[in-house]
């Protein structure tokens, strides 16, 4: 129930001493700087937070070989350099570590081997200098994100007119039970129809907090949404926002892929178009061939599509997206972006918590920038220098990864 007992909960099933497993919890904690984090309750966690915990949680058991899925889908540019320091202490006690991973800008130069798989098979199997030497055109032809984030900015800059009258957010804040703090305090923020917003900040800033208060489903939240003069309460922005959330699990109900998205269009869609309205939004996020299988059976990426799918169907005005590139890889990051860029175009204001840079650059016309609960930044990325002001702030902090 509380974090300093998941570290210490295999190392006690393994029946170590007391002190021993008191001693491997401070040191873990300390390499992976997530003391702070220590005697707080799993559920009062962000997902990248708890992402680092169960991190934590496998190294305190000392195993002689660590497995890895995705585990920087969740971790601001902080939280993974963390995770590379940790990746780099593994290495010298002599671990075996083995990684799956799309984003590769942090491993490249930790890996000494790299499989590359396609269709359940090894088609690759390469050295780590052999695989950072590959050109990038032919990197991107496998299927495979940057080692280098800084070639991002060459990407077409996004342009849109937008759409008036604006969304004006004003007065939200919101604390958690017992919370000695505001967890939310935006005195102002604006939102363009016909535009991606990307909020960004570290882990527990508070970006999920933000869509979460946006949309309407805390009840605690103060603060009201307004357009064109015209005020939307709690209960009103409910009805015209849809949220994907960071763990997708929570809203998948039904028993196939096609029902999932037919339970969220409106009636009248669903009366005058039928499946074949699904079936064009399914092709268009690669789940034709999976629309009769059962959501929970998929992989966590492909249930991420599923969700997305539901968004664009539901047709709301305002759609929030929480983390949506996790576990994608580039193809799929490309048709998600490729998405929102058509929402967009149809007049639909879309807000997407992210830590994903290439994404964000690919879709996304706003940033608003959040750190403890407020808005530090506002700025726009219709240019290559502010994409690059962007990208310095996944890199900057993280200065030992970028390649030279």
């Amino acid at each position: 129930m509380d974090t300093t007992s998941e570290l210490a909960f295999g190392a006690e099933n393994h029946g170590l001493p007391e002190q021993e497993i008191r001693d491997r919890v401070r040191r873990v904690a300390g390499q992976l700087n997530i003391t702070g984090l220590l005697d707080r309750s799993l559920f009062s966690l962000s997902g990248g937070e708890k992402q680092k915990i169960a991190c934590g949680s496998a190294a305190v058991m000392e195993p002689e070989i660590f497995v890895f899925d995705e585990p920087s889908s969740n971790l601001d540019v902080s939280a993974t350099r963390e995770l590379r320091e940790l990746l780099k202490i593994l290495k010298t006690q002599g671990k075996t570590v083995i990684i799956a991973e799309h984003r590769l800008y942090y491993l490249f130069d930790l890996a000494d081997r790299v499989l590359y798989l396609k269709d359940g098979e090894i088609k690759g199997d390469y050295t780590g200098e052999e695989f950072t030497a590959i050109p990038e055109p032919v990197r991107e032809q496998m299927g495979l994100r940057p080692l280098n984030l800084f070639s991002l900015k060459h990407i077409a800059n996004i342009k849109r007119a937008g759409g008036n009258p604006l969304w004006e957010m004003r007065g939200f804040h919101f604390a958690y039970p017992k919370s000695s703090r505001e967890s939310l305090c935006v005195e102002k923020a604006v939102l363009a129809p016909g535009s991606v917003t990307a909020v960004i900040g570290h882990n527990g800033a508070g970006k999920t907090t933000f869509s979460r208060c946006l949309c309407g489903l805390e009840k605690r939240c103060r603060g009201s949404l307004y357009r064109d003069g015209e005020q939307y309460n709690r209960k009103q922005r409910m009805k015209l926002c849809y949220i994907v959330m960071q763990d997708v699990n929570h809203q998948l109900f039904t028993e196939s892929v096609i029902e999932e998205v037919l339970i969220s269009m409106p009636k009248d869609a669903m009366d005058l178009e039928g499946n074949s309205r699904v079936d064009a939004i399914l092709e268009e996020m690669d789940l034709l061939d999976l629309k009769d299988c059962h959501p929970l059976g998929l992989s966590g990426g492909q249930k991420q599509r599923v969700a997305i799918a539901s968004a664009i169907a539901s047709e709301h005005p305002v759609i929030l997206f929480d983390e949506p590139t996790s576990g994608l890889d580039l193809s799929h990051m490309r048709q998600v972006a490729d998405a929102m860029n058509r929402l967009a175009e149809s007049g639909k204001t879309v807000v997407v918590v992210t830590h994903d840079p290439e994404f964000i650059v690919r879709c996304c016309n706003q940033v608003i920038h959040i750190e403890n609960g407020c808005v530090i930044e506002d700025y726009s990325l219709e240019s290559s220098a502010d994409k690059e002001y962007l990208l310095h702030f996944f890199l900057d902090n993280n200065k030992e990864v970028q390649m030279q």
